[in-house]
């Protein structure tokens, strides 16, 4: 019974991820928010030089860059799908994308304090936003060549010792992925709904790292089925340490966000270039061990 959801699950995986990354598939997301974001720019220019009813115009943006705002909100929504894919395929790719939509969530900020500004402004009047926008984009510029360290410096190497095990371990993942991605589509419409009822909507992308930080810890504990050594549980208990400060980063005002993307980010760094040294090292040592003849 076990084996057979295992096997649905890994063709189910497989089918919705072959589609959604697929050349098609990115021309389809591609053209989507071309358009959102031109119907955005024509809704608000629309709401901002007509006399519309008022419960119309409450549903329209009044500000152009509303239009920047809502794009890359959905671009992020579409980041945080591909992660899911990730998420079953490799627990180091998985998180690298997280810091990778991170630095895309201060890049949306930055842009959403420009929509603050208003034209002509007084100097006194763009301190605090110019100063919010600083510490967005140079916090998003050091986690953006932060993963790109991360990622060269990435040797993987599967944790199960069996083609078995491997089938097992990668077919639970994107079991895993699967729910993610209901939850996912499930947070995303709820908040919709809330948007268009009027209602305050709740914080789409924090929910969203709430509910990682507990898959990536059954991913830790699932992952001991297959190994136990040590060095590989340490590593993978310290990306879901990391998974954890993405998440405070969240919650935390501005300044200290960036700060503590930025301190996450040299934590997982250090983490991958301790444990790469002392795997490669150990592997060594298994090879060049002498045989007793």
């Amino acid at each position: 019974m076990k084996d057979k959801f295992l096997k649905f699950s890994f063709n189910i995986f497989d089918k919705i991820s072959k589609s959604f990354e697929s050349p098609k598939g990115f021309n389809i997301i591609s053209s989507g928010l071309a358009i959102i974001f031109i119907v955005s720019l024509f809704s608000a220019f629309v709401n901002i030089n007509f006399n519309l009813p008022e419960n119309i115009a409450y549903l329209l943006p009044d500000n152009y860059f509303f239009a920047v705002e809502i794009t890359f909100k959905i671009l992020l929504a579409v980041e945080i799908i591909e992660m899911v894919f990730i998420l079953a395929h490799s627990v180091t790719d998985s998180i690298a994308k997280q810091f990778e939509i991170f630095s895309l969530i201060l890049l949306r900020q930055a842009f959403k304090e420009f929509s603050n500004i208003e034209l002509p402004f007084e100097i006194s009047e763009i301190i605090q936003p110019g100063t919010y926008i600083l510490s967005d984009i140079f916090g998003a510029l050091f986690i953006f060549a932060g993963v790109l360290y991360f990622r060269k410096i990435q040797k993987h190497k599967a944790i199960t010792s069996s083609e078995e095990d491997t089938f097992k371990f990668t077919a639970l993942k994107k079991a895993l992925a699967l729910f993610m991605l209901g939850a996912f589509i499930f947070i995303g419409i709820y908040d919709v709904i809330l948007y268009f009822n009027g209602a305050e909507s709740f914080q789409f992308f924090l929910m969203f790292y709430s509910l990682l930080v507990f898959t990536d810890i059954l991913i830790v504990i699932i992952s001991l089925r297959y190994s136990h050594l040590y060095i590989v549980v340490f590593r993978n208990t310290g990306f879901a340490v990391a998974t954890i400060l993405i998440r405070f980063a969240l919650s935390l005002p501005r300044y200290y966000d960036a700060a503590m993307g930025i301190i996450s980010m040299i934590f997982v760094i250090l983490l991958s270039i301790l444990y790469n040294k002392f795997e490669f090292k150990r592997i060594k040592e298994i090879l060049w061990k002498p045989k007793n003849f």
